[in-house]
């Protein structure tokens, strides 16, 4: 009997699937290019005389169409973090005895993988069928790819089975799309033919490809993939270690790293590290590292993780290419803090695949230090394989007559931008511009205002920046907020001889999105403010903690922080046992006994009430000794921070937000909050739309009161926070009987 057009449509798409795993990610083909272009285009026929059969992924959907207008932002379900690096072995071992001591007693194992030099993916499976695939961007969000990756031929567009189970509801791949050397080379020599611009090496050309809004073109590009991790699983395979994780992605299609390494111990982690460096440059990818991550998730989830990257794994980067060149000019940029950057301008110099013609000096004092002056021939490399810098200076070939860098003589004693005086605090490094109204610094802010890891406001990039303060548009980014659409759109980017509009379309999106920002967390603005020695963690412990901006300004935690540290200070100074300020006599030692028992006494007073908040914790206890202590913010920041709001900028910012009605919240914790609060102990999985909390918001709730948060339900979870389209992990939660809480629920348990 005669196949139906459905079974034989099954039939083709299974055997090209099959075919496509073979050749895409187990290199070893099945069938011969020409069997294979057979099977594709009857597969082609079939769909065009039934269209009914074409589903979203079929293999002829990996073509790619119509050219798109643009990239849709997508917000990761799960941070995409990036790794600390290192290229010492020293630091390795370091990094391993560190993670060590976190966990006392027990018994580690280590997965060494290469790091692949590609562009970082998520790819998302619902159902196990593809339907979103994103950059990192910033970690939260990057752009959706999603059309570009499905012409990926080693990126599954339905997961394989895992035995009899069925597809998890939701499984995030994540890894890096890479291109081939000897697809990046046929790929040169086809421009070279077609007299186009060569790339400078693999990854500017994945890059490059992936930014395509042409996904018929991006089909034509020889880009791959590797995966090497997991964001959101949900009803997927229980996966409790790296090495689990990899046999799951080999199991559902995934291609993985070809060489693994599995360690016991720090020697054994720098063989492998060692081993790698001899072998990869026999991979058909550029590999630029080794990743080194703790094997066992469990472990993992103890260790933690900082803001930005995990605590359980570590990028040791190879030594990166070297190139020399000459220091033609020393350069000064003024950054949004006022901060003047010198910067090497340099002779045009070819480095690890890309050419480089300036590098940062970071300061007067590290130039003075390495004696770097105009004229010098000078080492250069990429740092981190991105950021070029000077390394050293080739003295034998330096020129006669060249003199010391002076930063007072390079910029003529006033800011190069706007003329302004210039000022170098004794206690800083760094030279100032002194002008709160330097246009380059108000520039500057309005670009890190609209940062997408600020308050995420479109189409506001350096140039744009640029041009409204040029035209007396915006001088503070609070002005961003008076701006309409009609003073936008005319906005002349380009220059009176060549003119550029910004646009109706680019000034809509910014008018739009800024007014987004007025209800965006505390922790957004505080960054967005560009408070000096504020970063993005230190933002969010602060907003963790404290109920608004205002309560930030006159924090009384803050303060707490700066006495605990003066009476640290006092400690030493009038401890009666140091031997380098003995008491001269029994009355003085008797005396200094006394004020250090009563400072030592008050410093315990004050660590105990951050720490009932969760601010603080002891970290070492001794007898009558002071403790040693840790906070969530130290005291530097929590200085600059009050210091900031009680400056005229500072005053007049509040000011500005409460007339512009602009309020931004924060997670105040309970009561009783930190390990001893209502939550401890207790695992958390957030799941839904709540109605008037973000994500972000019920995690640091969780978290100051105890708790803390995973990714998926399991018979380990003891509540399921839920909000609107909880889906499936909802019903997994019904299922083993895990406590449910709506917002209300939730808030109420909080004391709130």
């Amino acid at each position: 009997m005669t196949d139906s057009p459905q079974q034989r449509h099954t039939v083709l798409v299974e055997e090209i699937r099959r075919h496509d795993r073979a050749y895409y990610v187990e290199a070893q083909p099945t069938v011969s290019d020409r069997e294979y272009d057979q099977l594709y285009h009857e597969l082609l026929d079939l769909e065009a005389a039934h269209p009914q059969l074409r589903t979203s992924d079929s293999p002829s959907q990996r073509v790619g169409g119509e050219p798109i207008d643009g990239f849709e932002t997508v917000l990761h379900a799960e941070p995409m973090m990036s790794l600390d690096n290192t290229y010492s072995q020293e630091e390795v071992r370091e990094f391993v005895e560190r993670v060590q001591k976190l966990l006392p007693g027990e018994s580690l194992d280590w997965v060494v993988e290469p790091k692949a030099d590609g562009i970082a993916i998520s790819l998302r499976y619902e159902e196990g069928r593809f339907t979103v695939g994103a950059t990192r961007g910033d970690g939260v969000a990057g752009d959706d790819v999603t059309a570009n990756l499905r012409t990926i031929r080693s990126i599954p567009l339905r997961l394989q089975a895992l035995g009899q189970a069925d597809a998890p509801a939701v499984f995030e791949a994540r890894g890096e799309v890479i291109m081939t050397r000897s697809g990046f080379e046929k790929l040169n020599q086809a421009r070279e033919a077609e007299g186009e611009s060569l790339f400078a090496n693999p990854r500017n050309a994945t890059a490059g490809s992936l930014k395509q809004l042409d996904p018929g073109l991006v089909a034509r590009r020889p880009l791959d993939i590797v995966l090497y991790g997991s964001g959101e699983v949900a009803d997927g395979p229980e996966i409790d270690s790296q090495l689990g994780l990899f046999n799951a992605l080999g199991q559902l299609g995934f291609r993985t790293p070809e060489h693994t390494w599995h360690c016991k111990t720090a020697e054994e982690i720098l063989a492998a590290i060692d081993e790698l460096d001899r072998v990869r440059s026999g991979f058909d990818y550029d590999t630029d590292g080794a990743v080194i991550k703790l094997n066992r998730y469990d472990l993992r989830e103890r260790v933690g993780a900082t803001a930005k990257a995990p605590r359980w794994a570590m990028a040791y980067k190879y030594a990166p290419e070297q190139a020399q060149t000459r220091l033609n000019d020393i350069t000064i940029q003024v950054g949004r803090t006022g901060t003047l950057t010198p910067v090497a301008e340099l002779e045009p110099v070819f480095v690890d695949g890309s050419t480089i013609s300036r590098a940062t000096l970071h300061n007067e004092e590290e130039i003075g230090r390495r004696d770097i002056r105009v004229g010098d021939t000078v080492i250069i490399e990429k740092r981190g394989d991105v950021i070029p810098g000077v390394i050293s200076v080739v003295r034998d070939l330096r020129p006669t007559g060249t003199e010391p860098f002076d930063m007072l003589a390079a910029t003529g004693s006033q800011c190069p931008e706007c003329g302004g005086a210039i000022h170098k605090d004794e206690e800083f490094v760094a030279w100032r511009c002194v002008n709160t109204d330097c246009p380059a610094q108000a520039a500057q802010r309005l670009e890190h205002f609209a940062a997408r890891t600020a308050l995420d406001i479109d189409c506001l990039g350096d140039i744009v920046s640029d041009k409204l303060v040029e035209r007396g548009l915006a001088g503070s980014p609070l002005d961003l907020f008076d701006l309409t659409v009609e003073q936008l759109g005319p906005l002349n980017l380009g220059t009176d001889d060549e003119p550029r509009m910004f646009g109706e379309k680019n000034a809509t999106k910014l008018v739009d999105s800024v007014e987004r920002a007025r209800t965006m967390g505390l922790d957004r603005w505080l960054f967005a403010l560009a408070i000096p020695e504020l970063g993005r963690t230190t933002a969010a412990a602060l907003a963790n903690f404290h109920k608004d901006v205002a309560a930030v300004a006159r924090s009384e935690i803050l303060q707490d922080v700066i006495t605990l540290d003066e009476l640290g200070e006092e400690i030493v100074r009038i401890n009666p046992r140091s031997r380098k300020n003995k008491p001269a006599t029994e009355q003085e030692k008797t005396e200094r006994e006394q004020r250090y028992t009563a400072r030592v006494g008050e410093l315990r007073e004050g660590i105990a009430r951050l720490a009932k908040l969760g601010f603080a914790q002891v970290t070492k206890e001794n007898g009558s000794r002071p403790p040693d202590y840790t906070t969530e913010i130290g005291p530097s920041v929590a200085r600059s921070v009050l210091a900031w709001f009680g400056s005229e900028t500072g005053r007049t910012t509040l000011g500005r937000l409460a007339k512009l009605g602009i309020d931004p919240q924060g997670t105040e914790p309970c009561e009783s909050g930190g390990n001893e609060g209502v939550f401890a102990g207790k695992t958390f999985v957030i799941t839904g739309t709540l109605p008037t909390m973000s994500r972000d918001e019920s995690k640091a709730k969780i978290e100051a009161n105890g708790g803390k948060t995973t990714g998926s339900v399991s018979k380990k979870t003891d509540y399921l926070l839920a909000g609107e389209k909880a889906g499936s992990k909802l019903a997994k939660a019904q299922t083993l009987g895990v406590h449910i809480l709506d917002e209300q629920a939730f808030l109420k348990l909080c004391g709130e």
